[in-house]
């Protein structure tokens, strides 16, 4: 029997054949999982998580498809931050111009605002971790340039805190940190951990939120990272302050360069 049927996520009346593994290569348990994908789409067509509307091979439908994937505004190409048209970005926007980031630049699907934000909501509950694989192939589409970073790089998720992540027992940021190796067949790796556990940081203005994040991440003693290219990735970058601070720690340990890679980009508080 190749597959079972699952319920997926909390999309109404939608199931899958999900593949039990399969040895051998790697290239024949995509063959397997297509193959699934392929029958469960015909027999349950999915339900578009954005609209609610009928999609087809993907949980997207067309419409919100070409949605998630045109830009609502220019962005700089330092930060990933939304900028008018006629912005000077050579060197960074008015944002980040002059200013230690801690990573070389940032990439995001889009702003923090309409069904991006309403999909980053959805990812952050574990029933709706399966998001993360379509999510990971849509911000690919939408930045082929990902493609075309070396064979050797690393995908490295944002991590929780040990205690947050027991309680919670799940961190999208794992779920689309693997699911984008997996579609760029790039090794996932988790070479950092957080050392201190920090108070929610919604409300605290960027100082203040870069003071408690100083020192929050080692990388993990023994994890070649000399020289490496690494896409770090979690689900929303707001001030900068996490993601930088975790850069920081991965260029200490030896990578050579970090980009950051979330599905959202939301504006921090200044």
């Amino acid at each position: 029997m190749l597959g079972r049927l699952r319920k997926i996520g909390t999309v109404p009346g939608r199931f899958r054949i999900v593949s039990k593994a399969v040895p051998g290569p790697r290239i024949l348990q995509r063959w397997v999982d297509w193959w699934g994908e392929a029958v469960g789409a015909l027999v349950f067509p999915w339900e578009c998580p954005v609209c609610g509307g009928e999609a087809g091979a993907s949980p997207f439908c067309a419409g919100c498809r070409v949605k998630l994937l045109t830009p609502a505004t220019a962005v700089c190409p330092r930060c990933a931050m939304p900028v008018g048209p006629f912005a000077e970005t050579g060197r960074g926007c008015s944002d980040c111009r002059g200013k230690s980031l801690g990573f070389d630049r940032a990439l995001a699907l889009g702003p923090y605002d309409g069904p991006i934000r309403d999909l980053c909501l959805s990812l952050k509950y574990e029933p709706n971790a399966w998001l993360a694989r379509w999510l990971a192939d849509v911000l690919v589409e939408a930045h082929p340039e990902l493609a075309a970073e070396p064979a050797d790089s690393w995908v490295v998720p944002v991590p929780l805190h040990w205690k947050k992540h027991w309680q919670r027992g799940y961190n999208q940021a794992e779920a689309l940190a693997r699911s984008l190796a997996r579609r760029l067949s790039l090794r996932y790796r988790q070479p950092l951990r957080r050392l201190t556990a920090t108070p929610p940081l919604a409300l605290l203005g960027r100082t203040e939120r870069a003071r408690l994040l100083r020192g929050a991440f080692r990388a993990r003693p023994g994890k070649s990272l000399e020289g490496r290219t690494v896409l770090l990735v979690d689900d929303i970058l707001t001030s900068g302050a996490t993601s930088g601070a975790a850069a920081r720690a991965l260029k200490r340990a030896g990578a050579a360069r970090v980009v950051v890679v979330v599905a959202a980009r939301a504006q921090g508080r200044p």
